[in-house]
């Protein structure tokens, strides 16, 4: 049995949380700032003796998702090229410098995996943000990594979206993916990697979200999201399904893995009783499910499982403000310290996975001031070997200090956040909350974790408090705490943990009351209009990135084939086909109530987005124009949801840190690439014009 590694997103496929892999990179020259407020804050921003450049911050040299070839001879791993993030390789031992780059498109790659065949690498990705995933095959030459790879693209329907699965185990020159070749739904298909040739193996009449595959490529037990929100678990019998049970509405359930030999499944899940999700065993026979394991803290949820080469786990993580993590064996504790052993400072260690005829361990350490670090540590020699760590092209000393931390919100729920704080003034800051996306989602405490944690250390060290709460509907914190935010977008309790985190902040004398300003992305995005309609006392500015500003439309955008695994969004925030919730969806939409509206605005959008059409930030952007509100449009025509190209990711930052220095008088270089300022003038819109 392999190593599996959960998947946390409660929603189906694609949810409307946005992607952490939207990269960041941004050029500005110099390390000059002004500050646009008066002169008090002024002589704050001179205590400032260096801002930290963004083309070190953002750097396009850094790489990321570095993988070792399964043969263990290459490493693979993503990287900007001609505008992208784009795959290279190079041979296990060899330095950075001789990396070959396989693809160049300018949209980027989105994922990759190394293939069981030799020399050969399978990755996806859609078409300027439309998320209509394809899947291809890259071969390149050992001999010759210079000379171009035969690249082949597997799936040929640009309406269809391709989600890779995993490679078939008894047959290695097959794939398994799941298509909405039906409209309606995403079945299971396998495709020929020499023919090209796609068969559709299982039609998903039950409309899973979760399965685990047999041996040859089938899918063998499965979890469907009902449209109450609760969900069944079924397993394969020939060529139907059966029940093996039905959880209660609001429980949450994941298949984790699946061993034929001994008919038995682990899953993840909330259930019976359970606020917190357990590693519970599920016997496939009998349909008896125990509890293998949970969190000794009664903190979290799980978080990751790793097997040993039989199926029985080895060592559970769970993360709350930091990861922990428990080893189930005195040899894997043992080899856990023998690798703690070996690093040093603050960090997080995650095992990825583990090699068990090999001895290897593939590691990942995370810290809050610079990129995560990989290694493969071997058990028979004790070696702890780097995969291509680079030292941070940015001094760490210039970012700002980083913490988890707990606030009490007004009805007494504990709300856990990161702070992000300058280093040198830590007192009556101008603040930025920077609620994540989702919301079925969470933040992390590692600089790589997410988008928006070097953004936060871009903030704080041009002078702000930058708070990111994990408010109410967060995931990993158990099923109720999910369950606090239904119904509660916009006017509810998820809209009140960000004002009581601001409270919270002034109370401790940190964020200037007058100089707060929320930002964010997706469900963010949605969340700072709210902030700007419903607490308009609150912030001074806001910055809606891929946000909706009116919920029906927003559900209503969902294409066909997602509605069957939309329970969790029916449940959170309605279904605008029941007349009731419609009414409710309208009362908490901000494009309803533009004239309440004190804070000037910015929409940050892309015009391909298939969840946030542009036709959402072209309307509140036309009606804050018509009504006399300040707004800034910024619309990038080859995007989708979240920016991916490095010219549109530059520019709109730049952008950003000119709106937060007007409005709320932190600092801002004053040296910027005359190409990327250039680059934003395109992106800006006339809103007079639409």
């Amino acid at each position: 049995m392999e190593n599996q590694i959960m998947n946390k997103n409660l929603s189906a496929f694609k949810s409307v949380v946005i992607s952490a892999a939207i990269g960041s990179s941004i050029l500005l020259t110099g390390c000059q700032f002004t500050n646009t407020l008066d002169s008090t804050k002024a002589i704050q921003a001179q205590q400032v003796t260096e801002l930290v450049e963004l083309e070190s911050l953002f750097s396009q040299d850094q790489i990321n998702k570095v993988s070792l070839s399964n043969d263990g001879k290459w490493i693979a791993f993503m990287q900007m090229n001609n505008g992208g993030q784009n795959i290279f390789v190079l041979r296990q031992g060899d330095q950075l410098e001789n990396a070959v780059a396989l693809t160049d498109f300018a949209d980027g790659v989105d994922g990759f995996v190394w293939s069981a065949n030799s020399n050969e690498i399978l990755f996806n990705k859609d078409f300027e943000g439309n998320e209509n995933d394809q899947i291809f095959t890259l071969r390149f030459s050992p001999q010759q990594t210079k000379l171009a790879p035969v690249i082949n693209r597997l799936t040929h329907r640009d309406d269809v979206d391709y989600m890779f699965v995993e490679q078939v185990k008894n047959d290695s020159n097959k794939i398994a993916v799941l298509a909405n070749h039906n409209s309606s739904q995403m079945d299971l298909f396998h495709i020929d990697i020499n023919t090209q040739a796609i068969t559709l193996m299982q039609d998903n009449d039950i409309s899973f979200f979760t399965s685990q595959l047999d041996d040859d490529g089938y899918a063998a037990v499965a979890a469907k999201l009902n449209s109450d929100n609760s969900v069944t678990v079924y397993k394969r019998v020939g060529d139907g399904w059966q029940e093996v049970f039905q959880s209660e509405v609001g429980e949450n359930v994941s298949v984790i893995s699946y061993d034929s030999d001994s008919n038995k499944a682990f899953i993840s899940g909330s259930i019976q009783g359970r606020d917190k999700e357990e590693l519970l065993e599920l016997d496939l026979t009998t349909h008896k499910l125990k509890t293998a394991h949970k969190d000794p803290e009664n903190q979290s949820d799980l978080y990751q499982v790793i097997f040993d080469k039989v199926g029985k786990p080895v060592i559970v993580s769970y993360y709350g403000g930091r990861l922990r993590n428990y080893a189930l064996s005195n040899s894997t504790a043992t080899t856990m310290r023998k690798i703690e052993s070996q690093l040093s400072g603050d960090y997080d260690l995650l095992v990825e996975k583990i090699e068990h005829d090999k001895g290897q361990w593939y590691l990942k350490v995370s810290y809050a001031d610079r990129p995560d670090e990989k290694f493969v540590y071997n058990t028979n020699s004790g070696t702890l070997t780097d995969l291509l760590n680079q030292a941070p092209s940015f001094n760490p000393d210039l970012l700002g200090d980083r913490s988890s931390i707990t606030y009490t919100a007004a009805d007494g729920v504990q709300i856990q956040a990161y702070l992000t704080l300058p280093k040198q003034i830590k007192q009556n800051l101008p603040t930025i909350i920077l609620p994540h996306g989702g919301p079925w989602a969470r933040d992390e405490w590692g600089y790589s974790s997410n988008y928006f944690v070097p953004i936060a250390h871009f903030f704080a060290n041009r002078g702000y408090a930058v708070l990111q709460p994990n408010f109410r509907s967060s995931t990993g914190f158990g099923k109720q705490f999910i369950e606090l935010g239904n119904k509660n977008w916009g006017t509810g309790g998820m809209q009140q943990d960000l004002t009581d985190g601001v409270n919270y902040l002034v109370e401790m004398g940190i964020a200037d009351k007058q100089r707060v300003g929320i930002m964010g992305a997706s469900y963010g995005g949605y969340a700072a209009l709210a902030g700007a309609t419903f607490t308009p006392d609150i912030y001074s500015a806001v910055i809606s990135y891929v946000g909706p500003s009116s919920l029906t439309a927003m559900v209503e955008s969902f294409p066909a084939h997602f509605r069957p695994y939309m329970g969790t969004v029916f449940a959170g925030v309605g279904d605008p086909l029941i007349e009731a919730d419609r009414v409710d969806m309208e009362s908490r939409s901000p494009i309803n109530f533009v004239d309440k509206i004190k804070a000037p605005i910015m929409l940050i959008q892309g015009a391909n987005d298939p969840r946030i059409p542009q036709y959402q930030s072209d309307t509140i952007a036309k009606k804050l124009f018509e009504t006399d509100r300040a707004v800034e449009y910024i619309l990038a025509k080859d995007e989708g949801h979240g920016f991916r190209s490095q010219d549109n990711k530059l520019a709109s930052i730049i952008a950003m840190e000119a709106f937060f220095a007007k409005h709320l008088g932190g600092m801002q270089s004053s040296k910027v690439n005359p190409k990327v300022r250039d680059h934003l003038t395109s992106l800006k819109v006339d809103v007079s014009k639409l």
